[in-house]
């Protein structure tokens, strides 16, 4: 055999080696783009279900509160133990008051308070809601609440800080307490007078409270920037 001959078939032998490399690579590519693409399929999917989760967890109970309902039985049990608050804070407020604007504050809402909170009475009477038993019953109803929970939590921590404030720092904590405080009796008033579930006799009432509400954080507002304070932020 010559060597032209030799060198021939050797080449031809190669041929076949070379074919099965190159399906080998082609196979190893197809593989690596469809790893690739299964890849970024699980991870859109798991982006999604991750901003789904960030979503519910920045809005904790947005499904709940667009389900609940503001009924008499809430509306009256909510207002009453409102009132008890203010006139607690009230006495408060004339007790350890620097000011005179805060003491008058004070009195005001112990007598405008208590006055509400007969009208709220005679309603709850008539419409037949025991505001007594709901009042034991609070804990209980906090409990199946977290919302009511935690703002009934937070508002006894801002009492107890009140106790041990005094002079000028308590009345800047006290008058901005009740901004905050009148202002939530405020939305619910305003929301629950828009809503069927809740009786003619209740939404008369909530008529007649809101103007009184709203003078209340007016004032505080007022005595707040007298102190040169502002009551915008929480």
């Amino acid at each position: 055999m010559t060597f032209r001959s030799t060198l021939l078939a050797a080449a031809v032998a190669l041929v076949p080696a070379f074919a099965r490399a190159d399906d080998a690579r082609k196979s190893d590519t197809t593989a690596s783009s469809m790893s690739t693409s299964a890849g970024q399929t699980k991870t859109d999917k798991d982006v999604t279900k991750a901003d789904q989760t960030d979503a519910r967890q920045q809005s904790p109970g947005a499904m709940d509160r667009g389900s609940m309902k503001l009924t008499d039985e809430k509306v009256l049990r909510k207002l009453h133990h409102a009132n008890l608050e203010e006139v607690k804070a009230g006495q408060l407020a004339q007790q350890k008051g620097a000011s005179k604007d805060v003491k008058d504050y004070g009195a005001m809402l112990v007598r405008d308070h208590q006055n509400a909170d007969q009208q709220v009475k005679a309603v709850a009477s008539k419409l037949n809601v025991d505001l007594e038993a709901m009042k034991m019953d609070a804990d209980k109803q906090m409990k199946s609440d977290a919302d009511h929970a935690g703002k009934h939590e937070a508002k006894q921590h801002q009492m107890d800080q009140l106790q041990q404030l005094t002079g000028r720092d308590f009345d800047r904590a006290f008058l901005q307490m009740m901004v905050n405080g009148h202002r939530e009796v405020i939305e619910m008033v305003k929301t629950a007078r828009s809503s069927g579930d809740v009786k003619p006799e209740t939404k008369a009432l909530l008529d007649k409270l809101l103007p009184d509400l709203q003078r209340h954080e007016d004032r505080a507002n007022e005595i707040l920037n007298k102190l040169g304070n502002t009551a915008s932020a929480k």
